[in-house]
């Protein structure tokens, strides 16, 4: 008799776990089909099951003996059981290994016409006689449920990481709101109440993507409608006597993309309101934004002012805030056009960047 605690020797493993033994054993076969964790179905050339064992009783709620010559349709809800002919017919004429979790969401119909989500391994088996399928179904309810508590999770925290960083915005802004209040001289006023304005752009973006319900992108004509109003609101534009009209698609645009292009619209109309018009005089200025084609836009800010006149060469000179919005259309994978005719019209046309990962 050996000894429980004494580990077999090579001569034993080889005794107890010959794959020859195993599988000459019609019995051994049987049981790893019959009482397998998973579903496990058979699967003819026809689309009718062939065999099922214990677990598809207990998962679809049939016995085995209402299951076997039935069509594999049986078992899939209803919505879909139609076009899953054309896919099982498909597969029938180009079999292949498919692994368990493939990224479809596929579902399955119990016999009370309940749904529920399944992940399903297919593999086709090569017999003297026919072609089968093997199809291993396993349960995919916990695993959904795991998933969306995790994706859930993961849009709390990047909620609040939303929310803080505006929060620290806006603390930047005030500080920069407060030691403008302690200065007298044009020039620094000037600098500050501009530097606080891109700050607070950036921050709106945040407070954007804080409150939708999609995380990966905001509806950026929304944005760009409320950054405009907060513009008029900090250079105190009068309403009847400088026009603004903003129209916006509804573009849904990824932060990467929205903070260099919430800059550019920062820089533009900033520079429109400081500089178009006339003390007194009325005019109009038009935001516009449109998609040109598939990750692809086109920004217009238009006024009917005075102009910058032919000596400025904002490309080579200019202020530091059209420095800025060229650095930043090329950041943006695209190129400003500065048309001078009776007002000021710049065109930028630009990409949508997507989300490199950092090294």
């Amino acid at each position: 008799m050996s000894d429980p605690a004494r580990p077999p020797n090579a001569d034993e493993r080889t005794r107890l776990f010959r794959a020859e033994n195993l599988l000459e054993n019609p019995e051994i076969l049987f049981l790893i089909f019959e009482y397998a964790p998973d579903s496990i179905l058979l699967v003819d050339a026809a689309g009718r099951i062939a065999k099922a064992n214990v677990q598809v009783e207990q998962m679809f709620g049939y016995s085995r003996e209402e299951l076997v010559g039935e069509l594999v349709e049986v078992l899939i809800p209803r919505r879909f059981a139609d076009r899953h002919v054309g896919y099982r017919t498909g597969y029938i004429n180009s079999p292949r290994m498919r692994p368990m979790g493939a990224g479809v969401d596929l579902y399955g119909r119990r016999k009370d016409d309940s749904e529920f989500p399944v992940d399903i391994m297919l593999s086709p088996l090569e017999m003297e006689s026919s072609a089968l399928v093997l199809a291993v179904i396993r349960d995919a309810t916990e695993r959904k449920r795991i998933e969306a508590e995790a994706l859930r999770a993961r849009e709390m925290y990047l909620k609040e990481v939303h929310h803080r960083v505006k929060n620290n915005l806006q603390v930047i802004s005030s500080l920069l709101f407060l030691q403008a209040s302690h200065t007298e001289d044009p020039a620094v006023l000037s600098i500050l109440t501009e530097s606080r304005n891109r700050v607070k752009s950036i921050a709106l973006i945040h407070e954007k993507l804080y409150r939708t319900g999609d995380l990966g992108e905001i509806d950026f004509g929304d944005y760009v409608r409320d950054l405009v109003s907060d513009l008029l609101r900090t250079y105190r534009i009068d309403h009847e006597r400088i026009r603004v009209s903003t129209h916006a698609e509804p573009v849904g645009i990824n932060i990467d993309t929205a903070i260099p292009c919430g800059l550019i619209i920062n820089e533009l109309v900033s520079n429109a309101f400081k500089h178009a018009f006339k003390p007194g005089e009325e005019g109009n200025l038009q935001i516009e934004l449109v998609a040109e084609g598939e990750d692809e836009y086109l920004l217009t800010v238009e006024d009917d002012g005075i102009g910058m006149g032919a000596e400025v060469n904002w490309e080579e000179g200019g202020s530091v805030g059209l420095r800025l919005v060229k650095d930043l259309t090329q950041q943006l994978e695209g190129y400003v056009e500065c048309e001078m005719n009776g007002g000021t019209r710049f065109k930028v046309h630009f990409r949508r960047l997507h989300y490199r990962e950092r090294e």
